[in-house]
């Protein structure tokens, strides 16, 4: 999808798990706006994977990535899907964001949580742009996997375009569940 200027939305996501990849392909389908991964350079699978996400995030260590997509400073709008770790934000976006900080284009951001986390993940991301991300929207990851996460997507997807002045009302920043 094109804006009026003629620079794309474009969505970047990381995920371990494959629930924020999910959420990224999910909206990417219903948008049509480009895709771009940030990805491991070494696998996080098994216990092992699970204690360094555990130290990368406790210690907020800048981890090595790899990245597969067009160049986030040519859009106007990056889109960010990314799970939250022990209620921070993934280890490897938050390398990738601080990499490109401070981010020259507007955000958006899908946190994708077990329980909690997205307002601290969004607050890490918004540190590292010029404006605070509008809109954000807190995903449980039960609730992609049930399916039931589908009708938020495409709300988020509408504001999104509102914000950007692709048409539409616009409505409030979060789009969240309760965070017990």
């Amino acid at each position: 999808m094109m804006e009026k200027n003629g620079q794309a939305i474009q969505i970047v996501y990381y995920s371990r798990t494959g629930t924020a990849r999910q959420v990224a392909e999910d909206l990417a389908a219903v948008t049509g706006w480009p895709l771009a991964e940030v990805g491991d350079l070494a696998s996080r699978a098994g216990l092992s994977g699970d204690v360094r996400c555990v130290i990368d995030n406790l210690l907020q260590r800048h981890v090595g990535y790899r990245y597969a997509g067009p160049a986030p400073a040519e859009c106007r709008r990056l889109v960010i899907v990314a799970p939250v770790w022990i209620g921070k934000l993934a280890a490897p976006m938050r390398s990738f964001l601080r990499d490109r900080a401070p981010l020259a284009c507007e955000t958006s951001v899908i946190c994708v949580m077990a329980r909690q986390g997205a307002f601290n993940a969004a607050e890490e991301i918004a540190r590292l742009g010029k404006t605070p991300p509008a809109p954000v929207l807190a995903l449980r990851q039960s609730d992609v996997v049930s399916g039931t996460a589908q009708q938020a997507l495409r709300t988020f997807a509408d504001q999104v375009a509102a914000a950007s002045g692709q048409g539409g009302a616009q409505r409030p920043a979060w789009i969240s569940p309760n965070e017990a």
